[in-house]
């Protein structure tokens, strides 16, 4: 089984619970199960100051875009230094249990989503579990899920998303899950087993996009 698990930039100070215990889970094979776990790190404060520095000078989208998928390499470093999590370049080859991929290279090879700041880090990983095969994404963030009338909704169409407006997920997702007939899977990685759960398939507390509605 493949399995995508975007680790939000918000959990900079939380990463290593959450990969602990994906390691922990799913780092060996046996014979009953034989799972890989890739992490997409997301762009966090390095993200935030490529905005912020292409606001202030006035970078193009086009430079902007590729800086902040840097920007999530260099999360994805922070990520490695703290949990010595495996790392890897590429989607060739990924053996069982849980390791992190550095973009940067594989979307300049198959440069096929927008450049805009619609597209972030959410919807790069949404790219990448496609390319993965991976039939659950799961974005690990650090809220419940996404909140309407201050109440988690479990369940939300990829058109209820987009009619929104601003959640915790980037703008271009929703679309992105739509004309892909993927879903995703929003969970709280402040409660790192709510993670494993999320991997395993069980009710947790969360949110479904779908986009095969």
């Amino acid at each position: 089984m493949r399995i995508v698990v975007k680790l939000g930039g918000s959990l900079m100070d939380d990463s290593l619970p959450v990969i602990k215990a994906l390691q922990a889970r799913f780092g060996a094979c046996n014979d009953k199960e034989c799972t890989s776990i890739l992490v997409i790190p997301g762009g966090g404060i390095f993200a935030n100051a490529v905005r912020s520095a292409s606001e202030k000078h006035r970078i193009s989208d086009e430079a902007a875009h590729w800086m902040a998928i840097l920007a999530m390499e260099q999360y994805g470093y922070y990520i490695h230094d703290k949990t010595g999590i495996d790392i890897t370049g590429s989607l060739d080859g990924i053996p069982y249990g849980v390791r992190m991929l550095l973009p940067y290279r594989i979307l300049r090879e198959r440069d096929e989503l927008p450049h805009s700041w619609d597209v972030t880090a959410d919807t790069i990983a949404a790219w990448i579990a496609r390319q993965f095969g991976a039939p659950l994404f799961v974005k690990v963030t650090d809220v419940d899920g996404i909140y309407a009338e201050d109440v988690v909704q479990q369940f939300l169409t990829a058109d209820e998303v987009m009619k929104m407006g601003a959640t915790c997920v980037d703008r271009a997702l929703p679309l992105f899950l739509k004309e892909n007939n993927m879903d995703c899977l929003i969970v709280n990685g402040l409660h790192p087993e709510r993670v494993i759960d999320a991997v395993l398939g069980k009710d947790v507390v969360g949110t479904y996009i779908k986009g095969n509605i």
